[in-house]
């Protein structure tokens, strides 16, 4: 299993970019490789479109990008530090 954490953008359908930092674990399922983990959003950019949020692309650092599903649009998250995160299901590749 691979971890990931690091700055990435999230790009909406909409075009919205949000600066977010992507907390990311891939592993195996059965022949595939699936990766997934949340996304971490500053409170002053949550808003009805992320709460809704169902799908997105992120582009990391390094150029790469890859495509998410949310499956659950119900799991925001607070976080003392003033988060909220919701957990992501990759869509395709890996991004690392």
């Amino acid at each position: 299993m691979s971890n990931l954490r690091e700055s990435a953008t999230l790009t909406t359908d909409e075009g919205r970019e949000l600066p977010v930092t992507a907390n990311l674990h891939k592993g195996s399922a059965g022949l595939h490789t699936v990766w997934s983990g949340t996304l971490s959003v500053p409170a002053h950019e949550r808003s009805t479109e992320l709460l809704n949020l169902r799908q997105g692309r992120l582009r990391f650092e390094n150029g790469q990008e890859a495509a998410f599903i949310r499956p659950d649009t119900s799991d925001w998250r607070g976080s003392p530090a003033g988060l909220f995160q919701i957990t992501i299901e990759g869509n395709g590749d890996a991004p690392f």
